[in-house]
């Protein structure tokens, strides 16, 4: 189904659109926050800038970047805004998108003070009121107890908050104005776990330009990424923006982002010791302004970002939407390997061909984005898309919460057809056990007349 036609349906649906009484669970049925060190979902631990928040649907302790909100009619012609995880998003995506939401006075960009970059470690998720961990007006019995005994999750940070240096050494003893990556201690086992997902040099997949879409409207970017940190290179998944499909990982900013399970930030990387003279900076795509959200593993491992560039740098910016889709594209891909493990599984009426991969560039141009020690690096410059004027500028679509709801349908049906599978496969093997069973009983008959003559 074309995405348009999805987005009108969903907003046609919209007698689903809100939770109704019996569907908010009361705080009595709550998970205790002392069962849970971990989101629930994205099984971060949770700590200081990672606070316990409960949904108010199934009653789980989960981070407030595994959270949405949606409207509630607790009482007769009286609503409300609730938590829901992401999970109870996608099973009430079957019946209906959520509602339009009411404009936050600063959702876009919440205060935040100058600063050159830094590692955010989700401090700046909560800067908006509309993700703070109280809901104004609730009734007690929605409200979570550990919400209530942390206060206010909101965070203003100024200059003297950021940290002046950074948590691990920048190593730039290799002929490069720029440090090398950072080296991981475990990554040949990150590069293991990544490879059994089976998506490098996959063809696009809509779920993933979706996200992609997502982040540069929620972070107004003109380059968003849904990328993939092979060993040598940064392999892009989906974009916008941008013409090539990698860059090499030498040169990329997210090879510093994933030494961490936290998202970095950097307003302005000029004034970056890490990347003031990284190439994608100095050349011709001047590059200003990074955010990128690692996608992380149930096993711990960080495997890839979602991401945005900007060319102009910040001064404030708020992660919370970039976060929660780096969790959604981190569940897609487990679907993902789930149902090609499914379909291997099944039998060969199951089995869908996957062609193989085919080379993003020739070898050539894979030659030529190849760091050599000169000092003209132009080949590692990002190719920003441009036809025209206004190219490079995100085209307007349906909302963002719309769009957040075509992605989690997306991944409800994928869930929905590997439960297909699976029960058929259970069928064929009942039926393959059944004829087994009645070979058994002709060879009895066969054995019992013998034994007669």
């Amino acid at each position: 189904m074309p995405r348009d036609s999805r987005n009108d349906m969903l907003m046609a649906r919209s007698m689903n659109e809100v939770l109704s009484a019996d569907q908010i669970k009361n705080n009595t049925e709550w998970v205790p926050d002392n069962e849970r060190s971990r989101c629930n979902l994205c099984t971060r631990n949770f700590g200081s800038f990672r606070r316990k928040h409960h949904c108010r649907m199934c009653g789980e302790v989960v981070c407030n970047a595994c959270l949405l909100r949606k409207w509630a009619e607790v009482q007769r012609g009286s609503r409300i805004e609730v938590k829901v995880c992401m999970t109870c998003i996608l099973n009430h995506a079957k019946n209906g998108p959520p509602p339009p939401q009411p404009k936050p006075s600063s959702l876009g960009h919440a205060g935040v003070g100058q600063s050159a970059s830094f590692r955010n470690t989700r401090i700046m998720s909560d800067k908006s009121g509309r993700y703070s961990s109280r809901d104004d007006g609730v009734p007690s019995h929605l409200q979570s107890p550990v919400e209530s005994s942390i206060g206010n999750d909101v965070h203003h940070y100024t200059e003297r908050d950021v940290p002046m240096s950074y948590d691990y050494p920048l190593d730039f003893s290799w002929g490069y104005p720029w440090p090398k990556p950072p080296e991981l201690p475990n990554e040949d086992e990150r590069l293991t776990v990544l490879r059994s997902f089976n998506i490098l040099d996959t063809p696009r997949e809509d779920t993933f330009e979706i996200i992609c879409d997502l982040a540069s409207k929620a972070m107004n970017c003109p380059i968003a990424v849904v990328s993939l940190m092979d060993k040598d290179r940064q392999w892009f998944k989906a974009n916008v923006g941008l013409a090539q499909g990698d860059i090499p990982r030498n040169v990329s900013f997210c090879a510093h982002t994933i030494i961490s399970k936290e998202t970095m930030v950097v307003l302005d990387a000029k004034q970056d010791k890490r990347f003031a003279k990284n190439p994608l900076v100095t050349g011709a795509a001047s590059i200003r302004f990074y955010a990128g959200s690692p996608i992380v593993t149930p096993s711990g491992h960080v495997i890839g970002t979602v991401f945005v560039f900007d060319t102009e740098p910040r001064s404030t910016c708020d992660i919370t939407t970039l976060e929660k889709l780096s969790n959604v594209a981190m569940k897609h891909l487990e679907d993902r390997r789930n149902t090609i493990a499914a379909d291997d599984s099944s039998g060969a009426s199951f089995v869908r061909a996957v062609p193989p991969p085919q080379p993003l560039q020739s070898q050539a141009s894979l030659e030529a984005s190849a760091l050599v020690p000169t000092p003209n690096l132009a080949t590692q410059d990002l190719v920003v898309q441009n036809a025209g004027p206004g190219d490079g500028q995100v085209v307007a679509g349906p909302k963002l919460e719309t769009m957040l709801m075509d992605l989690l349908c997306r991944t409800t049906e994928t869930q929905q057809q590997l439960a297909t599978q699976q029960g058929a496969m259970f069928q064929t093997l009942g039926q393959h056990t059944a004829q087994i069973d009645k070979l058994a009983d002709a060879v009895k008959r066969m054995e019992a007349k013998l034994d007669t003559i």
